[in-house]
């Protein structure tokens, strides 16, 4: 997903989690209600100082626009595999040690 796709969804879903219309959006940030349906269909590109004032209008962070959720959940799936295998190699190097120390305890009697 690009981030103007990631921007788009980010805009709809904060903007109906505020429980706004696209309108009110619009009055909010002094702009063309027709504007905000072009940034919502992914057709208007917004400049950083209105990112900010939507983001104001909305009241979230500007980042939380461009966040893209289905990363976090590779993320979560990279995280959980990369325990997997943590844990597959602590078992492999204390199998390993504890095969050292037995050989090293024949040698010491």
């Amino acid at each position: 997903m690009d981030l103007n796709q990631i921007f788009v969804l980010n805009l709809k879903k904060w903007r109906k989690a505020a429980g706004i219309s696209q309108k009110k959006l619009a009055e909010k940030c002094e702009a063309a209600h027709s504007y905000i349906r072009q940034l919502e269909s992914g057709v208007g590109h917004p400049s950083f100082a209105f990112i900010a004032k939507i983001a104001e209008a909305l009241e979230i962070e500007p980042y939380l626009l461009f966040y893209d959720e289905s990363s976090q959940t590779n993320h979560s799936a990279r995280a959980k595999y990369a325990e997997s295998v943590q844990a597959k190699l602590l078992e492999t190097v204390s199998g390993s040690i504890k095969n050292a120390f037995e050989e090293l305890r024949k040698y010491q009697c």
